[in-house]
């Protein structure tokens, strides 16, 4: 390949051969026994522009397939940066329309309505956990159904949205196995003040029921499915176990376990008909109220050989003697009557707030 030129040859002017700075090379020419024609030092200058005229034709020409050269690379660049460009920009656009199909996925459907057709059912008012967990087909406890936990999502709502705090939250919700992960102070959470199945008392469960019922439509359930809860909760309140000592903590519990179960073997896609009592767990549920009353004795016992012991160390029979008197910035001496059923003496002694004055002893 020729070497590249730097300059444009055409701008290169014709040097003046007839110049003396070109006279020995004239004279080369004259006396040169190849150039026979040339006899003087016009012919001679003639032969050296006729020469440079050649020279300067070749390097025209050489210098104008540079530029052609040139300019066909800046072409082929520039189409392969528009070729970039045009892929980079196509690339965004799908990486536009990707994340505008996944955000459409997460947005709710607008669905379409009938206009002038009003609700047929008063809105739901529960915890949105619960929402959340209802609509997801997910078991719930039953506190979220109280009106406490109505209150403490109407009271959470009316707070000022703070995205700069976090809390560390159980993604599992009420599982153990849950993952920790970092939650806005305001993200939809369980709540704090929540209570277990198996603590709350027959009159919170009796409330809470109709609201877990209605809350059934936000999960979509099958009409079987809402008639076999509604059945469960009949069922306990026909139950002969209310009649009976301990039936009614009986009934909370085995509601508590058994509803739990049941979302459980849900999961596992093995369902069952929870309207049927199940005597088993009933029974375990009467061992656990017996448990319980028989600790509620012990307990009850112990206090009272704990209060026979106290008693039992003063050996004259009489309860213990009190603390001294506490000095106080409420000090002050004073002359009270002392209470002696043969005499009716007054000593000089110290009224003491935290004392009964009448065992205040003379100074």
């Amino acid at each position: 390949m020729a070497n590249r030129l730097e300059f444009d040859p055409a701008l290169m002017p014709c040097p003046d051969f007839t110049d003396e700075f070109y006279g020995a090379f004239r004279n080369s020419l004259i006396i040169d026994p190849n150039h026979a024609g040339i006899t003087d030092d016009q012919g001679a200058a003639n032969h050296l522009r006729e020469q440079w005229e050649v020279v300067n034709t070749r390097l025209r020409e050489q210098y104008q397939a540079q530029m052609i050269a040139d300019q066909e690379d800046a072409n082929r660049r520039r189409e392969e940066a528009d070729e970039v460009q045009r892929q980079r920009e196509a690339e965004d656009r799908e990486r536009l329309l990707e994340q505008t199909r996944e955000v459409e996925k997460k947005r709710i459907p607008a669905y379409s309505f009938v206009s002038g057709e009003g609700a047929h059912r008063k809105p739901l008012r529960i915890h949105p956990y619960a929402e959340k967990l209802m609509a997801a087909r997910k078991y719930v406890p039953l506190w979220y159904f109280l009106p406490d936990a109505a209150l403490e999502a109407k009271e959470r709502a009316k707070e000022v949205m703070d995205t700069n705090h976090f809390q560390i939250a159980n993604e599992g919700g009420e599982s153990s196995s849950g993952a920790l992960v970092l939650v806005g102070t305001h993200s939809i959470r369980a709540s704090p003040n929540a209570i277990p199945d198996t603590r709350l008392t027959w009159s919170q469960v009796i409330l809470a029921r109709g609201a877990f019922l209605k809350a059934l439509s936000l999960g979509d359930w099958p009409n079987e499915h809402v008639k076999m809860f509604a059945e469960f909760f009949a069922c306990m309140d026909t139950s002969e176990e209310l009649n009976a000592k301990g039936g009614v903590r009986a009934l909370v519990l085995y509601q508590a376990e058994m509803r739990l179960d049941w979302f459980k073997a849900n999961e596992r896609q093995k369902p069952y008909d929870l309207a049927v009592t199940n005597t088993e767990v009933l029974e375990d549920c009467w061992k656990t109220v017996r448990r319980e009353e028989f600790e509620k004795t012990l307990k009850g016992m112990d206090l009272a050989i704990g209060i026979d012991n106290l008693f039992l160390t003063n050996s004259t029979g009489n309860p213990p003697p009190l603390p001294p008197p506490r000095l106080s910035n409420s000090y002050q001496t004073t002359r009270l009557t002392h209470c002696n059923h043969n005499l009716d003496i007054t000593y000089p002694t110290h009224r003491c707030h935290m004392c009964d004055p009448h065992r205040c002893r003379p100074h």
